[in-house]
């Protein structure tokens, strides 16, 4: 939000914080943030009237994996609360075979189905044109669906286990497409109980949310009839119908089941570890048991993306929670570890407790967030989680310090329209705002907090106004109104930080502004910011809550103040000229979140052209020095920053530079951790060792293409395997520097993986290459109705991204976005990303308005934030391009001796 115009004297009240310790705060009048409203049935967003109420589902399914459709019935317990000239629920891409209403006295009524207001929904009227009176109904429903082709609905996979072909169907029906599976009311606010049946051929397993109470014989098949659900939101429901291997195992004496497609359930055995550690402490952590008497987990052979959270039954996409010791990758065992924490900390933060409407998806996702990352850290302090979750969090602030940003709690949000929230704002931010929070609140409270809350809240819906009373209650603060600040304004501030020698204290003044990527001629902004000081082993924490204020430390010292000590706050930091000198003069000497803290703010700042690249290159130079557990996570962000440069710089003398200075930085590291794992090895240089080598290949390292290419050539000839650390690596540097056999090659495994590890792995290798005419090959490969839709359809991003060729990915995907689009399909967006994904690699401000004005055209109003961020990323890059290639040319040709002398 914006702050009137200040004026007048800035009065400085200074009160002993400790003994070694003055602050001073700025007082004068504040701004008030509108309340958070309290969740509310009646008044809480959505499309649907709230004056017919459901409370049980009965639905009975008749699936078949072979089969491109579904029949199926529903039978609907409802309260009408006031006569009614019709039921309007939602439905879509259903066809209604009969529908009546049953009163409560067994009279029937029947209703014709007619497309109704809003979209997507029917409007059920009796043929006597008579109003529905209040009372109690039952509402049975007789319909028929299709089987969808892209991983949204109920969609089916096709694939091959043990050498035969196999198919399945899978469930993913948040956000809006529990109506594409059965009638009904398809909003978060309105929780009911589901009983499901399901009707499948004999020789099929089914699945479902609650346990298998009966099954029977059906005809040719059997009847499987489950228990019913405690109330929760439709988008919930999960079914699957298929042929699996089973791992079982118990946990806080939950019963627990992990399913994958046949022959991979050894692959199941990490994931089933990662759960018997994260439910007994999620429920130590809330004091609240998991609500449900057993928990499924279900790896989805291909189609789908990511991972979903259904009560009971949480479905996967195959590199999410399927890891094998030998072939797969560090980041493969990683990213596994965080999705089922993520997915299983759902079973509190969403189902137990439901967002209220879309507008308040953050508490869901926020949330996940944020424990996955604390039991992510609790469980493999090795992985230095909290370090390398900073490259989340920029890529976050790379959106939000752009016009193409928006709060966390977004406002209204169209249902066309819903995968906006489902963004980094939503995840990243979110997760990172409540890390800075609990660090402001203190970690026992802010846990007190969330306990009463789910305590209070449990099988209901939830608003930030219910979540930030129990946070007050706890902790006696005014919490709601420090995080609107943070929840209810887009944007983040720019402190810049200032010291100096005062009558023997060193006085530190802190400003704020919002940051801006580009020049911005806005309104001030005012944030609530929990700031975290330190000189040395002194700390000190104040809450910056105007535009400037000061904090003193006594006696002077040349030791650097750090400004978001601990690097848990959503902001960036600007130090004075003196105060950066000594901070970069004391780098390896910082601790470890600082050091990450200052590279990142250094880097942003330098895009924003706030301050010249030379003190981010002089950053870099420092890195050698540092021996410690951040050094991963160091090299890590080093190499992303030299990616986007590499990008930016393409075609210009300074890309020579840029590639040059990489390989001077990055190959004195791999010379030193070796390719080949040691025993006993930290985890840190086991995952480092493999980004070491992509990236060498990528900026023409001739070593480590020599010796990638001999390693990637010994295994497919059977002569030596890769091990699992460096396998995806190797295969992503033969990938960079391919020639036409390796290229055959690449692309003939890409076509016969049987997992979606490894096609993802040959996928983005191919999309890596350098030759034109391969890369129009392999673009054209995603038209192929043989790769799976979710691979295929990433290809052209994957290409404009990690490729010179970005120019021949956008003209492919313009001249094939409705056959592209056909297989995305629209879940989390997919469609409205295609055209701004194949504009990754654009530099110039003329690319920026035509993908704008060519999303317009073809994915129309629903794909304008995608555009528009996608636009923001061109535009900095054609800034920095223009602005910064001469002079970071010259000094990247300095770096590799100035990295000798710093090893030394």
């Amino acid at each position: 939000m914006s702050t009137p115009a200040l004026s007048g004297l800035i009065v400085l009240r200074c009160v002993a914080m400790s003994a070694a310790l003055l602050g001073c705060v700025a007082v004068f009048a504040q701004p008030q943030q509108a309340p958070q409203p309290r969740f509310d049935f009646a008044t809480a967003p959505g499309a649907l009237p709230k004056d017919v109420l459901p409370s049980r589902y009965r639905l009975q399914f008749d699936l078949d994996p072979a089969s491109t459709n579904f029949a199926a019935t529903a039978a609907i317990a409802l309260r009408v609360l006031k006569p009614v000239p019709g039921i309007v629920l939602h439905a879509h891409e259903l066809q209604a075979d009969s529908v009546t209403l049953v009163a409560a006295d067994g009279s029937r009524q029947t209703l014709r189905a007619v497309p109704g207001t809003p979209p997507q929904t029917w409007q059920l009227t009796p043929l006597d044109g008579a109003p529905v009176a209040a009372g109690d109904y039952t509402l049975n429903i007789a319909y028929r669906g299709a089987v969808q082709k892209t991983g949204q609905g109920l969609f089916g996979v096709s694939y091959s286990a043990l050498g035969q072909p196999q198919q399945m169907l899978a469930t993913q029906l948040e956000a809006v497409y529990a109506r594409t599976l059965f009638p009904g009311f398809d909003e978060p606010a309105f929780r009911s109980v589901f009983e499901i049946a399901v009707t499948a051929p004999a020789g099929y397993e089914v699945l479902s949310n609650m346990p298998l109470a009966s099954r029977e014989a059906a005809g040719a098949g059997q009847l499987h009839r489950f228990e019913p659900t405690p109330p929760m939101p439709s988008y919930l429901v999960a079914l699957a119908v298929g042929r699996f291997d089973t791992l079982q195992g118990r946990a806080a004496d939950v019963p627990l089941r992990i399913f994958t497609a046949p022959g991979k359930r050894e692959q199941a055995r990490y994931a089933m570890t990662v759960t018997e550690q994260v439910v007994p402490y999620y429920n130590d952590y809330f004091g609240l048991p998991y609500a449900l008497p057993k928990l499924d987990q279900l790896a989805v052979p291909g189609v789908r993306d990511g991972a979903m959270e259904d009560w009971g039954l949480i479905s996967y996409s195959e590199p999410t929670i399927l890891f094998d010791p030998a072939k797969s990758s560090p980041q493969t065992q990683r990213w596994a570890f965080n999705t089922i924490a993520h997915e299983i900390a759902h079973q509190w933060f969403g189902n137990l407790v439901t967002a209220a409407s879309w507008e308040e998806i953050w508490l869901n996702e926020a949330f996940a967030t944020w424990l996955a990352t604390k039991a992510t850290t609790r469980f493999n302090p090795a992985w230095q989680t909290q370090l390398h979750a900073r490259g989340w969090i920029d890529r976050a602030m790379a959106v939000d310090a752009t016009s193409a940003t928006r709060a966390i709690r977004s406002g209204p949000v169209r249902e066309s329209a819903v995968f906006d929230v489902f963004d980094t704002i939503t995840y990243s931010k979110g997760g990172a705002v409540l890390s800075m929070l609990e660090q402001w609140l203190g970690p026992d409270v802010f846990r007190r907090g969330l306990a009463d809350y789910m305590q209070a809240q449990k099988f209901s819906n939830a608003t930030a106004g219910d979540l930030w009373h129990h946070m007050g209650q706890a902790s006696g603060r005014n919490v709601a109104q420090v995080a609107a600040s943070w929840t209810d304004q887009p944007g983040f501030p720019l402190l810049r930080v200032a010291s100096r020698c005062v009558a023997g204290r060193t006085l530190v003044t802190l400003t704020q502004q919002r940051f801006w990527l580009a020049p911005q001629a806005t309104g001030p902004a005012l944030w609530q910011v929990p700031v975290r000081l330190s000189r040395g082993a002194q700390q000190a924490s104040t809450l910056l809550n105007q535009p400037e204020q000061s904090v003193a430390f006594d006696g002077c010292s040349s030791q650097p103040v750090v400004a978001n000590a601990g690097g848990a706050g959503f902001y960036r930091v600007e130090y004075a000229a003196a105060d950066l000198r000594r901070a970069t003069a004391g780098f390896a000497r910082l601790a470890p979140a600082d050091r990450v803290a200052l590279l990142s703010d250094s880097f942003a700042l330098a895009q924003a052209g706030r301050v010249p690249f030379t003190g981010y290159v002089d950053l870099l130079s420092a890195l050698p020095r540092v021996t410690d557990a951040s050094r991963g996570t160091l090299f890590t962000m080093a190499m992303q920053s030299l990616h986007f440069l590499d990008v930016t710089m393409q075609g210009t003398a300074a890309q020579a530079r840029i590639r040059a200075a990489g390989r001077a930085l990055l190959a004195p590291a791999l010379a030193s951790l070796g390719w080949q794992p040691r025993a006993g090895e930290d985890d840190e240089d086991t995952s480092l060792r493999a980004a070491l080598i992509e990236r060498l290949a990528r900026f023409d390292d001739a070593d480590v293409t020599r010796r990638a290419r001999q390693a990637f050539d010994a295994d497919a000839a059977g002569e030596a395997a890769l091990p699992g650390s460096i396998r995806a690596a190797v295969v992503h540097a033969v990938g960079a520097q391919a020639d036409r056999p390796h290229f055959d090659k690449l692309l003939s495994l890409l076509r016969s993986a049987s997992g979606e590890e490894d096609r993802w792995m040959y996928a983005s290798a191919l999309a890596m290459g350098r030759d034109a005419t391969r890369a129009s090959e392999l673009l054209a490969a995603s038209l192929d109705p043989s790769l799976p839709s979710n691979i295929a359809t990433d290809i052209p991003g994957m290409v404009s991204a990690n490729s010179p060729h970005h120019r021949l990915a956008y003209a492919f995907t313009l001249a094939n976005w409705a056959a592209l689009a056909e297989r995305a399909g629209s879940m989390f967006g997919s469609r409205d990303n295609l055209l701004p994904d194949a504009a990754r690699g654009f530099t110039d401000t003329a690319q920026a308005g035509r993908l704008v004005t060519d999303q317009a055209a073809n994915a129309g109003p629903d794909g304008s934030v995608a555009a528009a961020r996608a636009s923001q990323g061109i535009e900095l890059r054609a800034r920095v391009r223009q602005r910064d290639a001469a002079l970071l040319a010259a000094h990247l040709a300095h770096l590799a001796q100035r990295v000798a002398q710093a090893g030394r």
